[in-house]
């Protein structure tokens, strides 16, 4: 009936796809990251133990960006520092950012 039309997708739609499965993969190994930074923190494990000195150091570069801030050195809960707790926070956070605005348009 429809000759020229291909039942394959276009090419820009399986790209999209591609970026978006891309975007939350990252966006998730980004959160457990946080979360397990977080928890270590709060719960105040020795730094002794090799996984819970993994997790520290694995996730440092999360807060490092925070660690410039006025106060970002200032323990808060256990030995989670605010940087610490601005980080999850944001990286928490991001995907309220981008419902809000898809909503708004």
């Amino acid at each position: 009936m429809y000759p020229n039309r291909s039942t394959r997708r276009p090419v820009q739609v399986v790209r999209s796809q591609l970026a978006l499965r891309l975007g939350l993969a990252i966006y998730a190994v980004l959160g457990v990251a946080a979360i397990l930074r977080f928890a270590v923190l709060v719960l105040d494990f020795p730094g002794t133990v090799t996984t819970v000195r993994t997790i520290v150091l694995a996730s440092a570069p999360l807060a490092l960006p925070f660690a410039i801030l006025p106060g970002a050195d200032r323990v808060i809960l256990g030995s989670a520092t605010m940087s610490d707790i601005t980080a999850t926070l944001i990286i928490l956070a991001a995907p309220l950012l981008v419902a809000g605005s898809r909503s708004a348009n």
